[in-house]
């Protein structure tokens, strides 16, 4: 498969770097928000902030002291694929197919990555729910958070407007498929599995979010999240060998 150059890629480094500051400096103005003593309870403040530059890239919430640290919770995994996609531009030159080719494949890895890590602080939530109600609600909001930002990973992820994550290359698509080009002239095809909440177990098909009420079996469908997430990422680096 061809992959040809996108205008956005050449800036990527500068353009991941920029969204990267612009969301610690917004998670620093809500902390610093919420976190003044003389602050009312019933402050709120709405947000709207850019965390990339594909469609649905603008995150809007309404915020309050109950529910900015669920927000912040998810600021920062978004930060942290910013950062890998700034540290991937830097690295990664694109003159030519095979790079191109490597860099859609790497850049799948830091999208399952940041998946991976989301996946792994649910499973600590769950663990760690020990307390109150107020502590309970606080942390199935973040349960909600990140669950909706793996929707939204899935719905953004793309390489020169190609959906990684919607499940178009997935083994089973009827709609598309990837070849690539070794180069020694030989095709191969890859496949990227569908990662939305509902393929990974995270979400009911009615769109309700799993809950903490049942830890048991919240645990059981994180755990099982997270073995596809680290199978997909296996099968990803496997292409690179």
């Amino acid at each position: 498969m061809k992959i040809n150059d996108h205008p956005e890629i050449i800036f990527g480094a500068k353009r991941e770097s920029l969204l990267g500051k612009q969301i610690l400096k917004v998670r620093t103005a809500i902390r610093n928000f919420f976190t003044d003593k003389t602050s009312l309870k019933s402050k709120k403040i709405d947000m709207n902030v850019l965390v990339s530059i594909q469609r649905g890239g603008i995150l809007h919430a309404k915020i309050d002291k109950d529910s900015y640290h669920s927000i912040d919770s998810r600021l920062k995994f978004i930060s942290m694929t910013s950062s890998a996609l700034e540290r991937l531009h830097q690295k990664q030159s694109m003159r030519s197919t095979f790079q191109k080719q490597n860099f859609l494949i790497h850049q799948t890895i830091v999208y399952l990555d940041t998946l991976l890590a989301i996946s792994k602080h649910l499973l600590v939530l769950s663990k760690n729910e020990k307390g109150n109600q107020k502590n309970l609600r606080e942390k199935q909001k973040e349960v909600e958070e990140l669950v909706d930002e793996v929707d939204r990973i899935a719905s953004t992820a793309e390489f020169n407007q190609m959906a990684l994550f919607q499940g178009d290359f997935a083994q089973s698509s009827r709609t598309a498929s990837m070849w690539l080009l070794k180069e020694n002239g030989e095709m191969f095809q890859i496949y990227i599995a569908t990662m939305t909440s509902k393929s990974l177990g995270l979400r009911y098909f009615k769109n309700d979010t799993f809950t903490l009420s049942n830890p048991v079996d919240f645990e059981k469908k994180v755990n099982l999240a997270i073995h596809r997430i680290k199978q997909e990422r296996k099968q990803m680096v496997s292409f690179l060998e």
